[in-house]
């Protein structure tokens, strides 16, 4: 199985937890359908919004912004400002799509794991041993762990297919010891190779593909967030306990 065929069937995956399941009343589903289609994005699910006469439709490439026939969207951010804060309502609607998605992967049992002895938070790092980036969050692992944070890994090499460490990372997630093998190659000091795990590395990337993930470190919170790039531990701490 190709990984355009893993791709969209995640993304199939997502449509069915969600498409028709809160459609707003008063959308011509059909006609937005066949505008967005032009696009070539394809609707999961579709909601009212809070701004009247919009809808809130969220596509395997995102959510977009339509009046109730399609003939008028938004593909941007939606924010709703008050006098205590602006809120990225966008952002909110991505991040329930992206917490169906991880759940209906059902790689739980996949990821490799450093756990915070005295655990606050969890997050899901889709990683690459190349980038230079992953290696720093990797080097300071412990700084995230000593704040409560439980730091879990997916595969996610940058290039796709022709990455040229796709059989490295499928070696470490082939491996016995799957956390010495990471830590090894975050160190430049593992040159294992095998084929064997591919699938389950392409799994990773077209889960990460259809979250929108495009570079590594991408960091995903419990509630589906993502945080794209590197955060330093107590930054990504701050973060988290503004969440809750």
């Amino acid at each position: 199985m190709n990984f355009k065929r893993l791709l969209a069937g995640v993304m199939l995956s997502s449509a069915m937890l969600s498409f028709g399941a809160n459609a707003a009343e008063g959308a011509d589903k059909a006609a937005i359908a066949d505008v967005l289609a032009q696009y070539r994005l394809n609707i999961e699910s579709i909601e009212t919004s809070p701004v009247e006469g919009l809808f809130e439709v969220v596509t395997n490439g995102g959510v977009v912004y339509a009046n109730k026939d399609g003939s008028y969207f938004i593909y941007g951010q939606l924010f709703h400002t008050t006098e205590q804060a602006s809120i990225n309502l966008t952002e909110i609607a991505q991040a329930k799509r992206n917490k169906k998605l991880f759940d209906a992967a059902d790689v739980e049992k996949e990821l490799i794991v450093y756990p915070a002895k005295d655990e606050k938070h969890v997050v899901n790092v889709f990683t690459d041993t190349t980038c230079g980036y992953c290696m720093k969050l990797h080097r300071e692992m412990q700084e995230y762990n000593d704040l409560g944070i439980t730091v879990r890994y997916l595969a996610f090499p940058r290039s796709g297919e022709r990455s040229p460490n796709m059989e490295q990372m499928s070696a470490i997630w082939c491996a016995d010891d799957k956390v010495g093998a990471m830590n090894a190659a975050k160190a430049g000091n593992f040159d294992e190779e095998t084929a064997v795990c591919t699938p389950l590395v392409r799994r990773h990337m077209a889960l990460g593909s259809a979250m929108g993930v495009t570079g590594t470190p991408a960091i995903m919170l419990q509630d589906g967030t993502m945080l794209s790039g590197y955060l330093p531990a107590p930054r990504l701490a701050e973060v988290l306990n503004q969440k809750g």
